[in-house]
């Protein structure tokens, strides 16, 4: 999955002249922390929820209502916006964009495509996507298997006793532990009783770890 599988592409802007009490109002109409601004179709800047946060107690310090709210109504959106905003590509693979996320203490970008502006992506973009991946919300058993990475064919035997069994595969994840030199595997099933492939999986020299209730709709 690309940013453009994520991404949200009907966007809300402001122009870079816009007061900044309506950028808020636009973010809390429409629902969002986050305001790509454009002069003339070109993207100048990033207008977000934490930068007015960030700036209004400072402007305003001091001050009465009356002259915060006319100090505030007085300044524009090119005051407050990041000038500099981190952007990504269409085609930048969603994991990336979310650990370039935690690298620039970013929550979400601007998406750029030969110089335009086509969207934007933020993390709770990327984790209501990975929670599809990972089959929350939907019913089912979570089982962790510990101590993989020491023989062959693991995966291939994880999965030839879950078909044997029926069992559908909402997800399945592995992890390695450098500290052990293994992996951990995070298994999701929609099944309603684990009890009989817990069992078979211990047979064949499986640690399973932890089993839990079923996770209701």
């Amino acid at each position: 999955m690309r940013v453009r599988d994520v991404m949200t592409k009907e966007l809300v802007t402001v122009e870079p002249g816009t007061p900044i009490f309506q950028a808020q109002k636009l973010m809390r109409e429409h629902q969002v922390r986050k305001l790509p601004v454009v002069m003339k179709g070109r993207l100048v800047g990033m207008m977000t929820h934490d930068l007015f946060m960030e700036v209004t107690p400072s402007k305003a310090t001091g001050f009465g209502v009356q002259e915060m709210h006319y100090l505030l109504n007085d300044m524009k959106v090119s005051e407050l916006m990041d000038k500099n905003p981190v952007t990504v590509s269409p085609d930048m693979p969603f994991e990336e964009a979310l650990n370039l996320g935690q690298q620039k203490g970013n929550t979400g970008f601007p998406v750029m495509e030969h110089g335009e502006l086509v969207g934007i992506i933020t993390n709770g973009d990327i984790i209501r996507l990975l929670n599809k991946f990972l089959g929350l919300g939907e019913e089912g058993v979570r089982i962790t298997i510990e101590g993989l990475g020491t023989r062959l064919g693991e995966v291939n035997m994880i999965i030839s006793i879950l078909d044997r069994h029926r069992a559908p595969i909402l997800s399945l994840m592995t992890r390695s532990r450098r500290e052990k030199e293994d992996l951990i595997a995070l298994i999701r099933l929609r099944v309603k009783d684990a009890t009989a492939i817990v069992e078979d999986l211990s047979n064949v020299g499986f640690d399973v770890t932890y089993v839990s209730k079923p996770q209701p709709k």
